[in-house]
């Protein structure tokens, strides 16, 4: 299967520095014979790469506003990171209004789906008595490390599907009915903090195709719109604006999700690292009595998305005065959000599957031979972890040497003993 990545690599530019190799939570980059090596298949898209090459080897792959002309309506669907990046002076309308002066038609709110599906993973999780802790599927890299690295963990994900698709399904079939437009011809267009979700709508990992036609990262919105909001600010005088917007709940920020989950048992986790750990720890049956796990890769969650412009400590304080200001919650229908719930309106469309990987074989005897080809290498090496050798430290090394990708002479240490 060949997978879309939210990069392309320009191998000219690497000097071998390994900063990206080290980083990379399922080691998908190798540096061999002065070339970087890319293992596509083990590519969860968390952006790490893109944050710490100094080269600038990895550039990201996003749309720009053009590519999206040929829609005959376009909506925008804004991440609620995007408002945190402005001053807390600029009314969230005003970025609304700048983003239609630059071509989009509608822009559409994500609060509301965001605060429907807060409640239903609420009631879910009574409902639910084991396969805990259910593990949330709002940052799409989430779900693809635990595809790549647990897939005995792939029962934990959640179900539901996130805010931004049913936003943008629920807004294309609005749209369609209401102007008599034809719904393909309807461009929805998420404004995104991060490559990952980028991933999520070019190649979804639960469904066949997303709802949302594409994807603008936010700092390039932000260079467009900036001037733009700052020059509308400067000339009007008090402007009577929309006192309707609502600013709550807007996951990808720690504990966003959790304060409006109704449970004790639950917990957040951020960064790469640090959600390794926590995953490993369910694989060893010790959160057993947690029952939702909020996760993102990101540190900072999504406010350190690889996108955005602000400092996220910054866009942690805008957030918390845009939620202040604009805090009046949407009334939500529960009777009509449980009768959706058991129709499955909520629900992913399709479950999502383990990623196979080159370091799996569909035959057990090559596997097991690998594998004890793997720990006879792995006895021989320093385990210093130094990667001189182009893999990230001895043990990837040594399976790589049990793959016939890489050989026992590429250890430097191993070269000086065999001359002394």
């Amino acid at each position: 299967m060949k997978f879309f990545h939210s990069h392309i690599i320009l191998s000219e530019k690497c000097t071998g520095r390994t900063k990206c190799i080290k980083s990379c939570p399922t080691e998908a980059l190798r540096y061999r014979h002065n070339k970087l090596i890319f293992y596509d298949d083990l590519c969860v898209d968390c952006g790490e790469c893109i944050n710490v090459c100094p080269e600038g080897v990895f550039i990201p792959v996003v749309d720009e506003i053009s590519d999206f002309d040929k829609f005959e309506y376009k909506i925008a669907i804004p991440s609620k990171i995007l408002y945190s990046q402005f001053n807390s002076d600029i009314h969230p309308q005003l970025i609304h209004e700048t983003l239609k002066k630059i071509g989009f038609d509608e822009i559409v709110d994500i609060s509301r789906n965001i605060n429907v599906l807060s409640y239903t993973i609420s009631e879910h999780i009574k409902k639910k008595s084991d396969g805990k802790p259910i593990i949330s599927s709002f940052c799409p890299a989430v779900i693809r490390l635990i595809q790549v690295n647990y897939p005995n963990l792939i029962e934990l994900i959640s179900p539901f599907d996130v805010a931004r698709e049913i936003t943008a399904k629920e807004s294309k079939k609005r749209i369609s009915e209401e102007k008599n437009i034809d719904i393909d011809k309807i461009g929805a267009i998420y404004i995104t903090p991060c490559p990952a979700k980028v991933v999520s709508i070019k190649q979804p990992a639960e469904k066949e195709t997303s709802w949302i036609n594409g994807a603008i990262a936010i700092s390039d919105i932000y260079k467009i719109i900036h001037p733009e909001i700052l020059k509308m600010k400067s000339q009007m005088k008090r402007k009577e604006y929309d006192e309707s917007f609502y600013y709550g709940k807007g996951w990808g920020m720690l504990n966003q999700i959790l304060q409006h989950i109704d449970s004790e048992n639950c917990m957040s986790v951020v960064g790469i690292d640090n959600l390794k750990m926590i995953l490993d720890d369910i694989e060893d049956s010790k959160l057993v009595n947690i029952d939702y796990l909020e996760a993102y890769t990101c540190a900072q969650g999504c406010l350190g998305g690889s996108f955005c412009v602000e400092n996220p400590y910054i866009s942690r304080h805008n957030t918390h005065i845009l939620k202040k200001k604009y805090s009046t919650p949407y009334a939500i229908n529960k009777k009509e959000i449980t009768e959706k719930y058991h129709q499955g309106y909520y629900f992913m469309e399709n479950k999502v599957m383990p990623r196979k990987t080159r370091s799996l074989s569909n035959d057990l005897a090559t596997s097991i031979k690998r594998m004890k080809q793997k720990e006879r290498i792995l006895s021989k090496l320093p385990k210093k972890d130094c990667g001189l050798c182009g893999a990230p430290n001895c043990e990837t090394f040594a399976q790589d040497c049990s793959m016939g990708e890489a050989d026992l002479s590429d250890c430097v240490f191993l070269k000086i003993e065999s001359y002394l």
